[in-house]
């Protein structure tokens, strides 16, 4: 039988409501930070880094207080400048995952996910290639767990990309050949649905890649429905399902963004009884 374990994202607030979380322990479903913590630019590193450690240590006190082992928590890379590697200043964004990931991994987190790098299409391709290469065998030790997840859907969205490499497809298969101890993460919304999920998977499974985790959302962080997930269960996957839907189906991806508001959020009452319906 296959096994499938269930995780959700969960910010510090979340922790706020206690009879959500211990719903969330009792259904045995784990748990990917979602770090909040807004980054700036490279000129904001030490008060970047800072603030993030600020809020891992207030998620090491939410843990402490249900129990909850930190060598089992999903660690979700921060955000802004983290997408940017490039070698032009000793200050880079790969130095700001490094040091973030090194000081997780000392306070006793073992699983982390990344997105892959943003290359520059001016620079040789081989060459940046070889350099991402190296730092993602290079970012964290080897008895942790690294998940690079595949970007597509949002690839398009960016705004004057024309001097982007983007790591998605045959490049990004390229990129995680012979990695030893980094593996592909899929995402039901950058694969452009359930459905090419489930193609992408048995296509890259077919080539030797071997893939652990798939995210859970759609139109930019909306549930699946517990049809959409029952054919992720009908298909050869085993590992880890990690829903990242948190929004109600009226409000955009956009709106959140902008005012942070709760009315955007399903009520936590309502994301247990989602999470029920996927019978994992």
């Amino acid at each position: 039988m296959q096994k499938i374990n269930l995780y959700t994202t969960v910010t510090v607030s979340d922790f706020q409501d206690k009879a959500y979380i211990n719903h969330l322990i009792d259904l045995n479903i784990g748990v990917e930070l979602a770090l909040l913590t807004p980054l700036s630019d490279i000129t904001q590193y030490k008060k970047d880094l800072d603030a993030l450690k600020k809020e891992i240590e207030a998620f090491k006190d939410c843990f402490n207080q249900y129990n909850i082992p930190v060598d089992k928590v999903r660690i979700h890379q921060p955000g802004g400048y983290a997408y940017y590697w490039s070698d032009h200043d000793k200050i880079s964004g790969y130095n700001l995952l490094k040091d973030f990931f090194s000081y997780c991994y000392d306070s006793g987190f073992r699983n982390f996910v990344i997105h892959p790098p943003y290359g520059n299409s001016n620079i040789d391709q081989l060459l940046e290639l070889d350099q991402y290469k190296e730092k993602i065998k290079h970012l964290i030790p080897a008895d942790a767990t690294l998940e690079v997840e595949e970007i597509s859907v949002s690839n398009d969205e960016l705004e004057n990309s024309e001097n982007i490499r983007f790591y998605s497809g045959p490049l990004f298969e390229t990129l995680m050949q012979d990695q030893p101890n980094a593996i592909m993460l899929l995402d039901t919304y950058e694969c452009g649905g359930v459905d090419a999920t489930i193609k992408r998977f048995k296509d890259l499974t077919s080539k030797g890649f071997e893939i652990k985790s798939i995210h859970l959302h759609k139109d930019k962080h909306k549930f699946l429905t517990s049809d959409e997930v029952a054919l992720l269960l009908n298909s050869n996957f085993c590992g880890n399902l990690v829903n990242e839907g948190f929004l109600q189906d009226e409000s955009s991806f956009d709106e959140f963004i902008k005012t942070k508001s709760m009315k955007c959020v399903v009520p936590n009452i309502q994301r247990i009884e989602i999470l029920k319906s996927y019978n994992v």
